[in-house]
Formats: C-alpha cells, structure tokens, sequence
C-alpha cells in the first residue's frame, strides 16, 4: 500500500490574512512604540504618537516590506547562487532590518515633530533607530530564517 504524504492544511483566505495581519502588528507594534518611548518616554503623548506611527507603518510601511523583502529574497539568490539559502535569509534579515527601521525611524520622528526643523527630526531618528535596532535586528532574523517560510507556504496553501 503507497504511503501518501500529508497535504499542507488549506487555510480560509480570511484566516491567512489574519495570520498576515497578526504577525505585521505585532512587528510595528514592537518597534514604533520602542521608537516612540525613546523620543517621548511615557508622556502624555506617548500614546497619540504611537498610535499614528503604528498605523502609518502597519498600513503604508510594511505592505512596502514584504514587497521589497521579496525582490531582495530574489537579487540575493542571482548574486549569491553558491551561498546556502539560510545564509541568504540572514543577509536579507540584515539587510530588512537597517532598510525598514530606518524608515520606521522616520515615520515615529516626523510624527512627533513633523518636518519642519529637520535638524530635531534627525536628533529624533538617531534616538528610535538606535533604540530599537537590537529588538528590530532580532526580529527581522527570526522573521526572515523562519516566520517569513512558513508564510510565504501557509499563503501558498
């Protein structure tokens, strides 16, 4: 009697834009209220910011992610055909995690000071980027060595 291989569990569209929707909140939850805490602590605006820079990246920022993760998924594997693929996703985890904090950076800077005096918005940026990079950078490995596969094949399903 032939063994047959167990097919992957077809999830309802719903259910995986859930999932999708699950696992983005929770990076740019994560990472613009870190960003927001270093510019403002927890003041009185700490939560009006945070919430607009949480939106701005979870709506506009991250759907611009996983588009550009895709095409640097894709311009690593033609540069670097010889290097494994876990080794790939390590580099692009770098690579994601400088290109997306950097413009998270931007979003929770300008929301709290605008972008009029660009000088006080850069003071702000270095402030989030620096102090959220290290959860960032951890984040964006563990989201590009294993959470990233098990998405791209759970949507695939």
């Amino acid at each position: 009697m032939p063994t047959m291989s167990p097919q992957p569990a077809r999830r309802p569209f719903i259910q995986k834009i859930a999932i999708l929707l699950t696992v983005m909140s929770s990076v740019a939850g994560t990472l613009t209220g870190l960003m927001t805490w270093a510019n403002t602590g927890f003041s009185g605006s700490f939560f009006p910011n945070w919430g607009i820079s949480f939106v701005k990246a979870l709506f506009v920022l991250l759907p611009f992610a996983f588009l550009l993760m895709g095409i640097f998924d894709k311009l690593l594997s033609r540069l670097l055909p010889k290097v494994r693929p876990f080794g790939r996703r390590v580099l692009l985890g770098l690579i994601m995690a400088v290109i997306m904090q950097s413009l998270m950076a931007v979003i929770t800077a300008g929301t709290e000071a605008g972008f009029g005096d660009l000088a006080v918005v850069k003071v702000l940026w270095l402030k989030a980027f620096v102090t959220a990079f290290p959860v960032g950078l951890v984040l964006a490995l563990v989201l590009t060595t294993t959470v990233r596969p098990w998405l791209l094949a759970m949507l695939r399903a």
